[in-house]
């Protein structure tokens, strides 16, 4: 399954030689992503049993409606993907602006802030999710000339795998707690820097700094000492390798592609990092 979301640091395109590095054995009890994000990797694998996680309420909340209401949430794109669809050229900028101040007044927890944040994912710039110090997301049209089309059994097999998944709003800690000997665990947090600068320790990505980064690899390796097989994606950056020292290292080239200038996408080296 293709993720239904567009996400910073999406693993849609790497999903099958991520998949290379997972163990052999990593279905056979929970598969357990609290970085959920996008869910490229989650529904490419299509486990079992799992259980995913994220701080993001509002993406909880997306993730939570599929699962339970997949015809209602697919109704709901539909229906303000034909609107956008039918406005006039010179409204589509204001028919996205007036879908964003919605989504930012709705309840986090609403079926409708579900259906908001599908279409203003598809239309705003490059698929970013962005929110200022308010708390309010901020990011501007993507100058997007119709809807695309969702194919309404993405909506619904999506829905039949989440109906055999447990989802949480929560830290990775909370989550890493429900992980027993013989999960497995897949971490995709948001990455460290290439370019570290001296403004480095007030750097911020979704809420995850340097000390979080640290938290992360004490957690991998107290999984190892549980008989917990872990492995986390990473920027391939010299503090990268400072900060998850101890643990396992193997290099692989992805695509960079969220980013504002043609000329800052490309091929770059990442990590995969594990505990076995």
């Amino acid at each position: 399954m293709k993720p239904l979301l567009k996400w910073a640091g999406g693993k849609r395109q790497i999903a099958e030689e991520l998949f290379t590095h997972f163990p052999e054995d990593w279905n056979e009890q929970i598969f357990i992503e609290p970085f959920i994000g996008g869910g490229a990797m989650f529904l490419h694998l299509n486990p079992n049993k799992a259980l995913i996680a994220d701080l993001n309420k509002r993406l909880i909340g997306f993730y939570t409606h599929v699962r339970n209401a997949p015809d209602a949430v697919f109704q709901g794109i539909t229906n303000l993907g034909n609107e956008f669809n039918k406005a006039g050229a010179d409204n589509k900028k204001d028919f996205y602006l007036q879908l964003r101040t919605t989504y930012n007044a709705s309840d986090v927890n609403s079926i409708e802030s579900a259906i908001l944040l599908y279409v203003i994912n598809k239309l705003c710039f490059n698929g970013l999710y962005r929110e200022n110090s308010k708390g309010f997301y901020n990011v501007p049209f993507g100058q997007k000339k119709s809807f695309p089309v969702l194919e309404e059994n993405a909506i619904h097999d999506a829905s039949a795998l989440l109906k055999h998944t447990t989802i949480l709003n929560a830290d990775f800690e909370t989550t890493l707690s429900h992980a027993v000997k013989g999960d497995f665990v897949y971490l995709d947090p948001p990455y460290i820097p290439l370019d570290i600068t001296s403004s480095f320790t007030s750097y911020q990505a979704d809420g995850f700094g340097i000390a979080d980064q640290k938290r992360l690899a004490a957690k991998m390796l107290e999984l190892k000492d549980n008989g917990i097989k872990a492995m986390c994606s990473n920027s391939d950056a010299p503090l990268t390798h400072e900060i998850y020292h101890g643990l396992e290292f193997r290099t692989i080239q992805a695509p960079r592609m969220v980013s504002a200038k043609a000329s800052g996408r490309g091929m770059i080296s990442e990590l995969v990092i594990t505990n076995y």
